[in-house]
């Protein structure tokens, strides 16, 4: 059964107390257009450059839905992809695992890895991730149906693929490399250190193996990778938010600047108005890769002329449906409860694997970034309980990071690559550890730049970063390397 609302411990109570006496709820039936990253996601990977010139083949596998209870004998089907154009059955086995998402949305990432696979002559296998596109082990997202959404459950998938297609085409002696990205950068580090006998190494680009409660980092980031005008610009719209706020004709006006189907005076719905406008400006950084440079296209826009709150709404805009705004918290909330599989887009579930094992609540508090220093971690958390209907949840951080270890992953033959743009690059490794077998590679550019299409204006710190991902794999692939 759901909770209800606990406003004297949220931050909720302390908006009350601090922004106004007291909050007229407004009812009225808004036009609904939810204010979700996804779409803001799917304009951004528009941008990113082209998918990899390459056809693979769809493949299904019976999968066991839990890899680690023995009287479970269920199964599902698990969609994966084969690409063996070029292989001569003595090539590597190279293997991305997908993310948070359908296989088919992370195209834009894996071109370097074709190009790689064709250099090395590997069989390439793309892998869904379990609970995303096609690949579902349950009929629906119902709390109880996602207990069996975990990253270990996740990498048993995936090692039990790769042992399969090994055995059935009598490659067990071929050497497998797991990629991924983001998440799944994560998880193909997490591969190595877990399945050393499968896996000789792992490419994590951007991958975030430090679980984090309250990640003020990643809205921080923003102060060092923008230009200082437009850190000064986006700290001037957010000082003029946070005053706007404290009065009804303030919120009034934010309401019509920023389009909101309804008022900002419900204390939920503001805090998730915040929300939402800073996660699109202040997420810009992650996405700075050549060619387009979101960063500094949105910096452009936010500092074409000195009204930057109706500047950071066009920027809001961007990659949105027409209409109004739903910034109602109830809207938000709802939609995240929706468990049939055909109304969700990857966020339910993705939801659940951070309030379970990672966190990674991107959070505001004064002195740690330039935007409005409200979105206390402790609203996020209640988030959890709010969606899943369970009393308590908190993502378990503990478990998460003494289970792989942090930064400090216990393991060898992995090569991190992470842009110094980027807000993640702060959950990663950046730099080698002490006797170079955990590798830090470092770029000038954002969000998971090594893998995506190469262009004429790469800064050289990416051209580089690339060619020592091609060292690192002719060191792990040759006939002298150790795969433990």
């Amino acid at each position: 059964m759901m909770m209800g609302l606990n406003s004297k411990t949220t931050i909720v109570s302390i908006l009350i107390v601090s922004i106004l006496a007291i909050c007229l709820i407004d009812n009225v039936e808004a036009r609904i257009k939810p204010t979700s990253t996804k779409y803001r996601e799917q304009y951004y990977r528009n941008m990113m450059g082209e998918a990899p010139n390459y056809s693979n083949e769809t493949y299904w596998f019976e999968q066991l839905q839990d890899h680690f209870d023995s009287s479970n004998t269920n199964t599902w089907k698990q969609q994966y992809q084969v690409y063996q154009d070029g292989f001569d059955g003595t090539g590597p086995i190279f293997v991305f695992l997908a993310g948070e998402a359908s296989v088919n949305f992370f195209t834009f990432q894996e071109v370097q890895i074709v190009n790689w696979v064709k250099e090395f002559n590997a069989v390439y296998i793309v892998i869904e991730h379990r609970f995303y596109g096609e690949s579902y082990p349950t009929p629906d997202l119902s709390t109880f149906n996602l207990k069996f959404l975990t990253s270990q459950q996740a990498l048993a998938d995936a090692a039990n693929i790769i042992t399969t297609y090994q055995k059935e085409n009598n490659l067990q002696n071929n050497k497998v490399v797991v990629f991924g990205c983001s998440y799944s950068g994560a998880l193909s580090a997490w591969f190595r250190l877990k399945y050393p006998e499968i896996a000789v190494a792992s490419v994590a680009p951007s991958g975030p193996v430090e679980a984090q409660l309250n990640f003020t980092g990643f809205y921080g980031k923003f102060s060092y990778s923008a230009e200082p005008n437009c850190v000064a610009a986006a700290q001037n719209a957010s000082q003029q938010i946070m005053q706007m706020i404290q009065t009804f004709q303030g919120r009034q006006q934010l309401s019509k600047i920023f389009n909101s189907c309804s008022d900002l005076e419900d204390p939920y719905d503001l805090y998730y108005f915040i929300y939402a406008i800073v996660d699109t400006l202040g997420s810009s950084d992650q996405m700075n890769n050549p060619p387009t440079w979101l960063l500094n296209q949105t910096c452009e826009t936010l500092t074409s002329n000195s009204n930057v709150l109706q500047n950071w709404a066009t920027i809001f805009d961007i990659g949105q449906p027409s209409g109004c705004n739903d910034f109602r918290m109830s809207s938000f909330l709802n939609s995240m409860r929706e468990e049939e599989i055909s109304q969700q887009d990857g966020s339910r579930a993705w939801t659940f694997q951070t309030c379970l094992e990672f966190g990674y609540f991107s959070s505001t508090y004064e002195g740690t970034s330039v935007f409005p220093p409200v979105l206390y971690v402790e609203e996020q958390v209640r988030w959890c309980e709010e969606i899943f209907g369970v009393y308590g949840m908190t993502p378990n951080i503990n478990f998460t990071n003494n289970y792989y270890g942090g930064k400090d992953i216990p393991s060898t033959n992995i090569a991190f690559t992470n842009g110094n743009l980027d807000p993640w690059s702060l959950l990663s490794v950046t730099e080698n550890n002490a006797d170079n077998s955990v590798l830090g590679i470092t770029y000038q550019a954002g969000h998971c730049g090594s893998l995506i299409q190469e262009t004429d204006i790469d800064p050289v710190s990416l051209v580089n970063a690339r060619e020592e991902v091609v060292a690192f794999l002719k060191s792990v692939l040759s006939d002298s390397s150790s795969s433990q």
